[in-house]
């Protein structure tokens, strides 16, 4: 089914690409097609059918879990909104990154390259990350700051004020998942099932992975409320 995710193929082609032979190949199709998941269309090639386009999208949400299998036995996927987990097959072409945030390099770098947007969501306030971003802020910026209650700082000891153009902060009870969202760049990270934060995590820089990972920062966003420090 991955073959014809993109559009129609012939059974020769398929069996060039797979590597079988046709025979094998053309057993193969009469099976997805007696199961409703492939047709022939109008010009004879093999195409997904509406139901075969809704199963696959729900295999590659399947596909990424097996993949990442180690990560999401060793972290708590629960953490994010059941909506979000059901559209896990859009993060596919994300790449999984050992402790991302450790380092701060790629995070950096992705702040100082950042021209429209730059949303973050963190359980602690990285002073390196912050200060690279106050360098950054205008108000053609658009700078987002999610923290826990009781972690923002006072705005006489942050390093990115309230006052900052650009700037919007608000806080939520707790924050279980890490988020960070530039232009075309966005990382998340959950908790480890012992309920602490390695900064390990899924990297998107695809448009469909970049997307989700946009819409849950967003999700955090509406439910967050105005920071209230000064």
């Amino acid at each position: 089914m991955t073959k014809l995710q993109n559009g129609g193929q012939k059974l020769s082609h398929l069996s060039h690409e797979l590597d079988l032979p046709t025979s094998e190949v053309s057993r193969h199709l009469q099976r997805l097609s007696e199961a409703k998941l492939i047709q022939k269309d109008f010009s004879g090639l093999y195409v997904l059918t509406s139901y075969g386009e809704e199963v696959y999208g729900q295999l590659k949400g399947l596909e990424f879990i097996s993949r990442n299998r180690d990560f999401f036995n060793d972290h708590r996927v629960s953490s994010i909104p059941y909506e979000f987990r059901n559209r896990m097959g859009e993060l596919a072409a994300s790449t999984l990154g050992d402790h991302i945030f450790t380092g701060l390099e790629e995070a950096e770098k992705s702040i100082a390259s950042t021209k429209e947007l730059m949303w973050i969501m963190t359980d602690r306030v990285f002073n390196r990350l912050a200060l690279t971003l106050a360098g950054k802020l205008s108000s053609t910026l658009d700078s987002r700051i999610i923290l826990p209650e009781g972690i923002m700082p006072q705005d006489r000891e942050a390093p990115i004020p309230s006052t900052a153009p650009g700037v919007q902060k608000r806080v939520l009870p707790s924050v279980d998942v890490v988020i960070l969202v530039s232009d075309n760049d966005a990382v998340v990270c959950t908790l480890q099932q012992n309920g602490k934060m390695d900064y390990t995590g899924f990297r998107a820089r695809d448009p469909v992975s970049y997307k989700w990972c946009k819409d849950l920062f967003l999700y955090y966003w509406d439910k967050a409320k105005p920071s209230a420090i000064s």
